[in-house]
């Protein structure tokens, strides 16, 4: 059996990035309800799924050019849990782009099959801000010249 790695990283569709997660045991509490920390993890896998879908790498954006993408802001609410087995819909994007910040917007929906509306379970704004190793802010106009982060 072949297993196709295509969409391991999501997919971007009308500007918007999807990155499917599903939800284990260990993401959840004795009620089988996710963790309320747990949706930063999964929009840090998408933010970083996302990155490499545009091959934009992390490990080479510190190695030769000293930048690392941290996140300075997370203005998240929360409005329904996820639950054991669920399978979330992670969508990413892009509220505006500066020199040295990225700010997204980011939604975790629980993934109804294709007759029923998308529930949304959290959703945050995220800024980005590119530093150098002793904390400097730093330009990232190499980054923002993919398409994905140019502000509409």
């Amino acid at each position: 059996m072949k297993i196709n790695f295509q969409n391991l990283y999501g997919v971007i569709k009308n500007n918007r990035h999807q990155y499917a997660v599903k939800v284990f045991y260990e993401d959840t509490d004795t009620g089988q309800i996710v963790y309320h920390t747990n949706y930063l993890k999964y929009f840090e896998r998408a933010r970083t799924s996302l990155l490499n879908l545009l091959k934009i790498d992390q490990i080479n954006l510190k190695k030769n050019h000293d930048i690392i993408l941290v996140v300075r802001k997370a203005d998240v609410q929360w409005f329904k849990p996820a639950i054991l087995n669920d399978t979330l819909l992670i969508e990413t994007c892009l509220k505006y782009a500066k020199n040295s910040s990225i700010t997204i917007q980011q939604q975790a929906y629980r993934n109804c099959d294709m007759n029923k509306k998308k529930v949304l379970l959290v959703s945050g704004d995220i800024q980005i801000v590119a530093m150098s190793s002793n904390f400097k802010v730093k330009r990232i106009n190499k980054i923002l010249e993919n398409p994905f982060f140019q502000n509409n």
